[in-house]
C-alpha cells in the first residue's frame, strides 16, 4: 500500500531523478539565476542549520514579493526587520501564550465532533473552521461558528489567488525578470499583482482598526493580538512589520492544519489497523465516559506518532519546502555556492531518506513509536513530537508555530479517535468507493475532494459530545 496518494507534480519528479542521476547535491540554472537541490537531511542540516547564519536569506517568486511588499516574515529577506518580527512571532506562539489558550483547542474540537455528528459529510468544512476558529480565538479575540462565516470565506478567497504568485504561468514575471520593468497598462499579471497587493494591505490594516477599536471601547476579549496592543512598547517591530506578521500566522495557522485534518480522515480510511489501535489506545486512557483532553496527551504516544507521520505523509506527497538563499559565497564538500544561490531541499527526498525511514513509502506511525526504528526516541510521555522536524522548516526559517500547530492536530485526533469511525463511503451495494488522493499543485496544497463515511463509535460517546456543546453554548450566550 505505497503512496495512496498521486500527484502530477513535474517539479518533484525531477528533483527526485535528479537526485538518482547526480546525488545528493544538484546545481542547475533558470534564466541564469544558480539554484541547488539538496535531497540528504545530513547535508541540509549543515547547512540551513549549523551555517544558518548564511543559509538564512530567501528566494521567493517575484509576484510574492511583490504583493507582499517583501514584509511577510514567511518570505521576507534576512534583514533586521524580519529579525523582529521573527522575535514578534517566537513571543506570540510561546509555550506560555500556547497553554493559556489550550482550553480553546479543547472547547473548539468538542464543537467540531458535534457539528460532524449533526452533518458528516460536510467533514471538509468543518475541518476549515476548525483551523480558523482555534487560531482566530486565541490569536484575534472572535470564534467562527460556521464554515460559511464572512472571514472564513473572504480570506480563503483571497489566499486562494496569492497561492497563484508562486506560479510562473500564472506570474511570468516569476522567471522572466524583464518584464517586471514593463508598464502595467502593458502585462495583465501585473495589474492583477497591484490590486491583490491593495487587497492584502487594506485586509491587514482593517483587521488591526477593528481590534484596536475593540481594545479602546473594552469589549476586546483576551487574545495575543490584544496583548501585543496594551503592550505596544514592549516589541520593536514597527506598525507595518506588526500588521504583516499577524497576518502571516493566519495564513499560515490555518491552511496547514486543515490540510493535515483531511490527510488523517484519508489515512484512516487506508490503514484500519492504525485507527483501530489509535482507538484502543484513547479508551485505554480515559475511557467511555469522557473525552481526551490536553492533559491526557503525554499518556497518548499513539495519537501524537498519527500526528507526526500524518505530517511527514503530506509532506513528502505534496510540498516542496520553501527555499533558502545564500547570503555569501560558501563551499560545502569540494562545492562552490556563489551568494545569492537558491536552495530547494524537497521534503519528498529528505522525508524518504533510506537510513532514517526505512519503508518510507507507507504511512507507519510504529517508527516513532517502537525501538526497532532509528527515528525512535523516549521516553513516550515526551515524545513522538514535532519539535525539529524537518516538515517545519529549518533553522532560523524554521516554522515558530510549530508547538501551536501540534496542539491544535492532536487534541482533535485524539477526540476524533474517541468519538468516530472512519470507513470508505460505499455505494448501494455495498462496495467500498476507494479512490487515491491527490493535492492542488500550489504551495501548502489542500487534498481534493475524496469521499468518506463518518459515524459515531456508539451512542453514549455522542450524548458526551452533546452535553460538553450544550454546556459551551450556555457559557458562551452568558458570556
Amino acid at each position: 500500500m505505497e503512496l495512496a496518494s498521486s500527484n502530477s507534480n513535474t517539479i518533484t519528479d525531477i528533483f527526485r531523478n535528479w537526485a538518482k542521476q547526480h546525488g545528493s547535491v544538484a546545481q542547475f540554472s533558470v534564466m541564469g539565476a544558480k539554484q541547488v537541490v539538496l535531497s540528504d537531511e545530513k547535508i541540509v542540516k549543515e547547512l540551513f542549520v549549523k551555517r544558518g547564519n548564511r543559509y538564512s536569506d530567501r528566494g521567493a517568486p517575484h509576484a510574492v514579493e511583490y504583493i507582499s511588499m517583501n514584509q511577510n516574515p514567511g518570505f521576507r529577506p534576512k534583514d533586521e526587520g524580519w529579525r523582529r518580527q521573527r522575535n514578534l512571532m517566537y513571543s506570540a506562539v510561546s509555550i506560555t501564550s500556547i497553554n493559556k489558550y489550550q482550553i480553546l483547542m479543547d472547547n473548539e474540537a468538542i464543537i467540531t465532533l458535534h457539528a460532524l455528528h449533526e452533518s458528516p459529510l460536510s467533514f471538509d468544512k468543518e475541518f476549515l473552521r476548525y483551523s480558523y476558529s482555534v487560531l482566530t480565538s486565541s490569536l484575534l479575540g472572535f470564534s467562527v461558528r460556521c464554515a460559511s462565516d464572512t472571514y472564513i470565506q473572504q480570506n480563503e478567497e483571497f489566499t486562494a489567488e496569492i497561492m497563484k504568485s508562486f506560479r510562473p504561468d500564472c506570474f511570468p514575471s516569476n522567471v522572466f525578470p524583464f518584464l517586471r520593468k514593463m508598464p502595467f497598462w502593458l502585462v495583465p499579471s501585473l495589474r492583477t499583482m497591484e490590486r491583490l497587493r491593495k487587497e492584502y494591505v487594506a485586509q491587514m490594516w482593517l483587521f488591526r482598526s477593528k481590534i484596536e477599536k475593540s481594545v479602546r471601547d473594552g469589549s476586546a476579549t483576551e487574545s495575543i493580538y490584544k496583548h501585543f496592543l496594551l503592550n505596544r512598547g514592549d516589541y520593536a517591530v514597527t506598525d507595518e512589520e506588526s500588521v504583516h506578521t499577524f497576518q502571516g500566522m493566519i495564513d499560515g495557522g490555518t491552511r496547514s492544519p486543515h490540510n493535515n485534518l483531511l490527510t488523517f480522515l484519508f489515512l484512516m480510511m487506508e490503514y484500519p489497523d492504525w485507527q483501530r489501535r489509535l482507538q484502543e489506545e484513547v479508551d485505554h486512557v480515559v475511557g467511555k465516559d469522557r473525552m481526551p483532553s490536553h492533559e491526557d496527551i503525554p499518556n497518548l504516544p499513539t495519537v501524537r506518532a498519527i500526528v507526526k507521520e500524518g505530517v511527514r505523509y503530506r509532506s513528502i506527497v505534496a510540498e516542496m519546502g520553501i527555499t533558502h538563499c545564500l547570503s555569501e559565497d560558501d563551499v560545502y564538500e569540494g562545492y562552490f555556492f556563489e551568494k545569492g544561490t537558491v536552495f530547494h531541499a524537497p521534503f519528498e527526498s529528505i522525508l524518504m531518506d533510506k537510513e532514517t525511514y526505512p519503508d518510507g513509502l507507507l504511512f507507519n506511525p510504529a517508527r516513532w513509536l517502537e525501538p526497532s526504528y532509528p527515528t525512535y526516541k523516549e521516553p513516550l510521555t515526551t515524545y513522538p513530537n514535532c519539535h525539529n522536524f524537518p516538515a517545519f522548516g529549518y533553522g532560523r526559517r524554521a516554522c515558530p508555530g510549530v508547538e501551536f500547530a501540534e496542539r491544535t492536530l492532536v487534541i482533535i485526533i485524539a477526540k476524533l479517535g474517541w468519538a468516530v469511525n472512519i470507513r470508505w463511503p460505499r455505494d448501494k451495494f455495498g462496495k467500498e468507493l476507494r479512490e487515491k488522493l491527490r493535492y492542488e499543485p500550489v504551495p501548502a496544497p489542500r487534498p481534493m475532494e475524496f469521499g468518506c463515511s463518518i459515524e459515531a463509535r456508539d451512542p453514549d460517546r455522542i450524548k458526551v459530545v452533546q452535553r460538553a456543546v450544550e454546556k459551551l453554548n450556555e457559557e458562551y450566550h452568558s458570556a
